[in-house]
């Protein structure tokens, strides 16, 4: 049987990033597995209109396309919250290695008058890492990321690898979710920020020892 890993890219990334391509060039390597990189916003206008349930549906769509049978979801950041709920949503994954994942949408950074502004103007403009530049993006991600505000329970066994200096998404996030289910998720701390792109060996170890159980 292949083993089949779907890799989801994070918040204004691509499925060209430094992980996908890492890991891509690895698995290929390896007899009865294979790689997928998922693209949630192939386009600037998918960007645009980019919400949590959108990237949900479309992994939803990916999967049945390809038709794995056995797939296991790596995941970085925002990539983390759309693999949780699929997963918790549908069923069907092996395991999920999570890095540095967003566990439940929030975006307290804002402030009453920002949300205030996004709303009223239709869009704010973010920096975006795969396109380059900056893109708008549509007021409804927020509207719609308000649905998904508390962790979806852990649908697949789960490893966490998650930085101790993480800027963005704080690792007591990972903390609550593996000592709340001991028995499904275990998290590795790592010395490290939020794109744990310097841990990547680490990273392809674990997607060996773990996911591929090889």
């Amino acid at each position: 049987m292949f083993k089949t890993i779907v890799h989801l890219h994070g918040f204004a990334s691509s499925a060209r990033s430094t992980k996908a391509k890492y890991l891509g060039e690895r698995i290929e390597l390896v007899q009865g597995a294979e790689f997928y990189a998922m693209d949630m916003n192939p386009t600037p206008t998918d960007f645009r209109y980019l919400t949590t349930t959108g990237a949900i549906g479309r992994l939803r769509q990916y999967i049945l396309d390809r038709k794995p049978e056995d797939v296991s979801l790596v995941a970085s950041s925002f990539g983390g919250l759309v693999a949780t709920y699929y997963a918790h949503r549908f069923g069907g994954i092996s395991r999920m290695l999570l890095l540095a994942p967003l566990l439940s949408w929030e975006l307290d950074w804002l402030s009453a008058e920002q949300v205030r502004r996004w709303r009223e103007k239709g869009t704010v403009p973010i920096p975006h890492f795969g396109f380059g530049g900056e893109l708008p993006l549509d007021f409804g991600y927020y509207e719609d990321g308000r649905r998904y505000g508390q962790a979806a329970p852990p649908a697949a066994p789960t490893l966490i690898l998650h930085g101790r200096n993480d800027e963005i998404v704080p690792i007591e996030d990972s903390r609550t979710y593996a000592s709340q289910s001991p028995d499904q998720v275990r998290l590795i701390e790592l010395d490290a920020g939020h794109d744990l792109n310097d841990h990547l060996e680490t990273i392809w170890e674990q997607v060996q020892a773990f996911v591929l159980e090889i």
